[in-house]
């Protein structure tokens, strides 16, 4: 099977055990110790000594983008799969991604993910315009849908890639997973500049993952700070990324955000807006 796939872990042999076992046979398999303590880092070297997965390891924590692209420089395939590692995959569903990569219109392909109930939550958005930031502050996001970020995935600007197949020579033209960001937003990042290269995303509904959805961040963050966070980083990609458009769009944007945390009140809204304000302000 021609492809890589890329597990990142941080300080959890449990989870990152459960995703190498459920990959398939013929896929090289490249498993990053994102600085995990000398005990993990010993299991997770010894299951993949056993599974024949490759262990690398960094001293430190590099975050997301730097330790999956640590992962790629070690990997040897033409397609290449970065997956969290509170990831389990089912069977059939790489080759279902690899199949969607023969098109080569295609630039990068995702799964549909379930949760341990098994309800869908694949995550997808709309890159942040003008006319959806001015939405979302004036509140007729709520009146017409195209103004609104959230998206459904086969019309997606952008889907959350907590598993997403791409091939080799695409995420060398695009320079890896770009390192702007520590964690969140990698994928928006990755989808613009998919989309830049004039590729399309393909959402593929057949190749089904289960997904525990933020299990690193959740040992370290309260759900406020999570949400702090994402929010602070889509800001700051989609400020970035767009340019002079970027800045209007997501000034308008964090208006809207403001005002709701202002009538509706709330941890969860105040650490929103308080992400947005970072995000229109961090480098």
């Amino acid at each position: 099977m021609d492809v890589s796939i890329i597990v990142l872990t941080w300080e959890d042999f449990d989870r990152t055990n459960g995703c190498v076992r459920s990959l398939p046979e013929g896929a090289e398999v490249v498993v990053v110790d994102n600085g995990s303590a000398a005990e993990i880092g010993a299991a997770l070297r010894a299951m993949c000594d056993e599974t024949g997965a490759k262990y690398v390891r960094s001293e430190t924590n590099l975050g997301y983008a730097k330790g999956m692209n640590l992962g790629v420089r070690h990997s040897t395939r033409s397609r290449v799969i970065l997956s969290n590692n509170d990831i389990v995959v089912r069977p059939g569903a790489i080759e279902e991604l690899m199949a969607r990569l023969d098109d080569p219109k295609v630039g990068a392909a995702f799964p549909r993910v379930l949760d341990a109930t098994g309800k869908d939550q694949t995550a997808a958005g709309r890159f942040l315009t003008v006319g959806a930031g001015l939405g979302h502050a004036t509140g007729l996001s709520v009146l017409f849908p195209r103004l609104r970020i959230v998206s459904t995935p086969e019309h997606g600007d952008w889907l959350s890639g907590p598993f997403v197949a791409i091939r080799r020579q695409t995420l060398d033209e695009i320079g890896g997973v770009d390192e702007s960001s520590f964690f969140y937003s990698e994928d928006l990042r990755l989808c613009w500049a998919v989309r830049g290269l004039g590729l399309r995303l393909a959402y593929v509904p057949e190749a089904v993952v289960t997904h525990e959805d933020d299990a690193s961040a959740k040992r370290k963050w309260a759900v406020e700070e999570i949400s702090r966070r994402q929010t602070r980083e889509f800001i700051r990609a989609s400020r970035e990324l767009a340019g002079w458009r970027g800045g209007i769009a997501c000034s308008a944007y964090t208006v809207g955000v403001l005002l709701r945390a202002a009538v509706g009140g709330g941890s969860a809204r105040r650490a929103v807006a308080k992400g947005a304000i970072e995000g229109m302000t961090a480098r």
